[in-house]
C-alpha cells in the first residue's frame, strides 16, 4: 500500500514539474513569435513532378511596434546559400514581393543588420504532386 501511494505522488510531481516546464516552453515561444510579425503567402508551392522547379510570386511583410534596421535573407537548404534579399533601415514594417523559383524548400530570415541576429524565420515548402520515376513509357500501335 505505501508503494502504491509513494508512486502516485511521484507521478503527481512529475507531470506538475513537467506541466510547468511546457508552459514555460509555450510562452517562450509565443514571446519570440510575438515580438515581430512576419508572414509569407503563400507558404507551399506545389509543382507536377518531384524534382523540377516551382514557381511562385510570394508575398512577405514584417511588422514591429518599434523601428528597426533589418535585412531580409533567402537560405537555400541544397547548396546551403545564404543571399541577402533586401534590407530596411529604421522601419516598423517592410513588405516585398518575390519570384519564387526552386525544387527545394526554402527558408526566409529576418536578421538585424546591427549583429546579424535572428529575428525571425519563415520557411516556403516545395512539395509535386507526382513521383519522379526512372521508367519511361513507351507508346505502343500493335
Amino acid at each position: 500500500m505505501y508503494s502504491s501511494v509513494s508512486k502516485g505522488v511521484a507521478l503527481l510531481i512529475f507531470i506538475s514539474v513537467n506541466g510547468l516546464i511546457s508552459a514555460a516552453d509555450a510562452q517562450d515561444k509565443t514571446t519570440l513569435s510575438t515580438n515581430i510579425a512576419f508572414s509569407v503567402q503563400p507558404q507551399q508551392c506545389v509543382t507536377l513532378r518531384q524534382g523540377r522547379d516551382c514557381f511562385a510570386t510570394i508575398n512577405l511583410q514584417w511588422q514591429k511596434s518599434t523601428e528597426l534596421s533589418l535585412c531580409l535573407y533567402q537560405i537555400n537548404q541544397q547548396s546551403d546559400s545564404k543571399q541577402q534579399v533586401k534590407c530596411w533601415q529604421k522601419s516598423r514594417q517592410g513588405q516585398i514581393s518575390i519570384a519564387f523559383e526552386s525544387s527545394g524548400n526554402i527558408i526566409y530570415q529576418l536578421r538585424s543588420i546591427k549583429d546579424d541576429h535572428l529575428l525571425a524565420e519563415t520557411e516556403i515548402v516545395v512539395s509535386w504532386l507526382h513521383k519522379n520515376t526512372t521508367r519511361r513509357r513507351r507508346w505502343r500501335l500493335f
